[in-house]
């Protein structure tokens, strides 16, 4: 189920925006999300909250491709991932540089 609503957001980001500049920022700003969620869940001390964003939110979006995907699959898939950060870090920098 994660995975479809993950596929349908990146959808309607790439339909909405159609910019690949939009696509990267989206990843990073989920991927984000998710690690501050467990952040949260591992460290509020409200035992049925953490249970509840431990079993329905993942804590990253690889962990999402880990559970459909495997061997070589997964290893492109998660190589692409990385090299979406790559880009979002080169955005960012970008960005920061631009400012000045």
């Amino acid at each position: 189920m994660d995975l479809i609503i993950l596929v349908v957001l990146i959808a309607i980001v790439l339909i909405v925006f159609r910019d690949t500049k939009c696509f990267v920022y989206f990843l990073g700003i989920i991927e984000i999300f998710f690690h501050a969620m467990t952040y949260v869940a591992n460290h509020i001390g409200i035992p049925e909250l953490s249970r509840f964003i431990i079993n329905y939110i993942p804590s990253s979006i690889l962990v999402i491709i880990n559970r459909y995907a495997n061997g070589l699959l997964y290893d492109i898939l998660a190589w692409l991932f990385v090299l979406n950060f790559f880009v979002l870090d080169y955005y960012l920098i970008k960005y920061l540089f631009k400012r000045k």
